[in-house]
């Protein structure tokens, strides 16, 4: 297959990404793909680009929103979408970007993590336990969210809201992405908007101790837009990204039940989760933007144009990772990128971490005989940057 394959969305090459990265990045890991962008997909060119943020920024939409909507007769929704993109963690830079951070680390982690980590746990083994078969991008989903709305004190009727949300804003990132696709986009962060407005209100009527209300007060009312854009990408992330790591870290440790893990062990639970991150790496391609004009390994690089950085491949790239296509449970070292690195390290990387090592022990424990299910088969999902099953079909017992 040829790199163009890449950003296909079929589905025997979803089936094979992991094959496909392989063969491309062995002939030819630096190139420039049929949009222009310069794609990087081995490991030292995009952790290279990732510490350089002289040379390479965050995404900006600006200019696609300003084209985009001039094709969609200046549609005021996609104007509005673009600038709630610009209160995204992913897409600010500079002074701006460091500040922004700082802030959302020091609220997003006072919340008590283990006690909602557990709690969900316990509630999804729970509503399982009589169950034979279950969906793991459902049984994921579910769990994605009750951590969520923990944090931040949502409703468990937003459940379907949230879920759908998450999973078409996360469509802004395809390199094929239609006006009609965008303008749905923009819809759905409009509904987001509206959504946590109404929240706002709620948690003052209900005079609740609100993470949402404090930051608020933190950041002055003048700024609430700016916050509904913050955690507009805080939801997607913490749901989006939980689920395509979740379900597929349960479906390798089921294709390689002979590789055993002690899950009560907290070192070998610990080294097994980051090789289960490296293994599956759910977000293929992130994005970032040339600075200024400048060469990079021999290549003439313009301003303003994208890079894609691929860390799915960069996690397998055989030149840093010994047998890098065989999940080995025990690998140490492992300087994997499946959170991004530098100043672009994910920022719910933390969480995510404490989340795999609470959940896995507990939930392999409880289904010790889980297996695919014979007579219904998986469903791969057709989106490229967030490669992941649409449907995951097991039984319990």
């Amino acid at each position: 297959m040829s790199a163009a394959s890449i950003w296909s969305s079929q589905t025997d090459i979803n089936q094979n990404y992991s094959e496909l990265l392989g063969n491309v990045r062995k002939s030819d890991p630096l190139h420039f793909n049929m949009f222009g962008d310069l794609v990087a997909m081995d490991y030292k060119s995009v952790k290279t680009i990732l510490s350089d943020s002289e040379n390479f920024q965050n995404f900006d939409f600006t200019e696609r929103f300003k084209v985009v909507s001039a094709i969609a007769n200046n549609d005021p929704g996609l104007l509005q979408f673009g600038e709630s993109l610009s209160h995204w963690l992913l897409f600010m830079n500079g002074a701006k970007h460091a500040e922004h951070r700082k802030f959302v680390n020091q609220k997003f982690y006072q919340a008590d993590y283990e006690t909602i980590t557990v709690r969900a746990i316990d509630e999804i083994i729970a509503s399982l336990k009589d169950r034979e078969e279950a969906d793991l991008v459902e049984v994921a989903r579910q769990f994605s969210f009750l951590i969520i709305s923990q944090i931040i004190n949502l409703q468990k009727s937003d459940f379907d809201f949230i879920q759908k949300f998450s999973y078409v804003i996360t469509l802004i990132f395809e390199k094929t992405l239609s006006v009609k696709a965008l303008l749905e986009c923009a819809d759905m962060s409009r509904q987001f908007h509206s959504y946590l407005s109404e929240t706002f209100t709620r948690h003052e009527s209900e005079v609740t101790n609100s993470l949402l209300l404090e930051m608020r007060e933190v950041m002055g009312h003048p700024r609430a837009s700016e916050l509904i854009g913050t955690w507009e990408f805080l939801v997607n992330a913490a749901t989006e990204t939980t689920t395509l790591l979740l379900t597929r870290s349960i479906a390798t440790l089921i294709e390689n039940r002979e590789k055993h893990v002690n899950w009560l062990a907290h070192n070998e639970c610990a080294i097994a989760v980051e090789e289960l991150i490296r293994y599956v790496s759910p977000v293929n391609w992130i994005p970032r933007q040339i600075k200024n004009d400048m060469e990079f390994e021999g290549l003439s690089l313009k301003k303003g144009k994208t890079v894609l950085l691929g860390l799915a491949s960069a996690n397998r790239d055989s030149s840093v990772f010994q047998n890098a296509d065989e999940f080995i449970p025990t690998r140490k070292p492992n300087p994997h990128i499946g959170f991004g690195f530098g100043i672009h390290h994910c920022l719910g990387a933390r969480l995510s971490r404490f989340e795999l090592q609470k959940f896995l022990p507990r939930f392999m424990a409880a289904f010790p005989n889980i297996h695919l299910h014979p007579s219904k088969t998986a469903e791969w999902d057709t989106k490229v940057f967030f490669r992941g099953y649409k449907r995951l079909p097991v039984l319990l017992k």
